[in-house]
């Protein structure tokens, strides 16, 4: 429920009902209650709230070549994707590469040889792992690791968070923090809110480095512990999250085998989904519905929270010539309802085909 405040002797409450677009105003004006029912258009969603379908064979977007390669149309161990639904632009973190890859969405290229990128980020970049674009500036939040082997401590690395201005040639340091245990093992995800916190998935918690303190500060928003990692007050690789405007936390608890849902202020998550084989990546749609990668399926799986009803929605059966080890390791979704995912050195394309 909302509360919307008007004089001081009444209040108003507005119900709104989700499967519906009808809005209920109960108005208390000092002893008389005034029900008033309307009806509001909600925001248009590409994607069907019932059977929406994919083109299951898809595409190549980037790198045809499927070769580990640093030219303009190549890609070397792809670690993640930001869709700019603003400026129909697709970033890729291409980790090996130590670079990030801006593409345009808009753009017809040639088929046999995939998207070209140009590179909006490298000097100083290790082994980059998230980003996050502020699409009213185009700015830039790049996560990356301190080194790239940490041979003499095999087990110590640092992540950092660069602020890199568009058409900027360098970026500026605005986190640095020592990881855990076998830290450059896994994978990380960072996103920000709306207040420009930034929020940092490491092998046990999710943090949130506070943008008031000018981010040398921060708070423990999801895990407990890194003991006892099975519990529902821990995590165990949070390998990626998705935070809704009310600051839900959905997240692939990925040595857990489950998605979890945490809520602002909750000391313990509850499990959306359980019993998964290894969850890597997940996103959400304009309906509220949940999509996770399940690696070992090669697939990705479309969950209605409402229904508790899960469906695959797009499965690697030799599309590309050989199944892909841990096809995708990430997903997301844009404007018009289609499906990007990463693979290997690859990013595929799934056109939305019934919407």
């Amino acid at each position: 429920n909302y509360s919307l405040h008007s004089e001081p002797q009444s209040s108003t409450t507005a119900i709104y009902n989700s499967i519906t677009t009808t809005v209920t105003i109960i108005l208390i004006q000092s002893s008389t209650l005034i029900t008033e029912t309307i009806t509001y258009t909600p925001k248009s969603c590409p994607i069907s709230a019932v059977n929406a379908t994919w083109n299951n064979s898809g595409i190549v977007f980037i790198n045809r070549s499927n070769r580990c390669v640093s030219t303009e149309n190549g890609l070397c161990g792809p670690r993640e994707i930001f869709i700019d639904d603003v400026h129909d632009t697709l970033y890729v973190v291409d980790a090996k590469n130590n670079r990030i890859q801006k593409y345009l969405l808009n753009e017809i290229y040639n088929s046999e040889v995939g998207a070209i990128g140009i590179t909006v980020a490298r000097k100083g970049l290790i082994l980059p792992q998230s980003i996050f674009v502020d699409t009213r500036t185009e700015d830039m939040y790049i996560m990356d690791l301190d080194q790239e082997k940490a041979e003499d401590s095999p087990y110590v690395v640092s992540y950092r968070i660069h602020l890199w201005k568009k058409n900027e040639k360098v970026g500026r340091i605005l986190i640095s923090e020592v990881g855990e245990y076998a830290f450059w093992q896994c994978y990380h995800h960072l996103t920000l809110d709306k207040l420009m916190n930034i929020y940092v998935g490491t092998r046990y918690f999710i943090k949130k480095w506070l943008a008031s303190t000018d981010y040398t500060e921060k708070i423990i928003v999801a895990g407990k512990s890194e003991q006892n990692h099975t519990q529902s007050t821990n995590l165990f690789d949070p390998a990626d999250f998705f935070l809704t405007e009310d600051l839900t936390l959905y997240i692939a608890d990925w040595n857990n085998k489950r998605v979890q849902r945490w809520t602002v202020n909750a000391t313990e998550g509850t499990t959306v989904i359980g019993n998964l084989t290894y969850v890597m990546r997940i996103t959400m749609d304009c309906n509220g519905y949940l999509y996770y990668a399940e690696t070992n399926d090669q697939a990705i799986y479309q969950l209605n929270m409402m229904t508790n009803q899960s469906r695959m929605i797009v499965r690697n059966e030799d599309n590309f010539g050989k199944l892909i080890y841990y096809w995708p390791s990430a997903i997301k979704i844009d404007k018009f309802g289609n499906l990007f995912a990463v693979g290997h050195d690859q990013i595929y394309k799934f056109s939305i085909i019934e919407k």
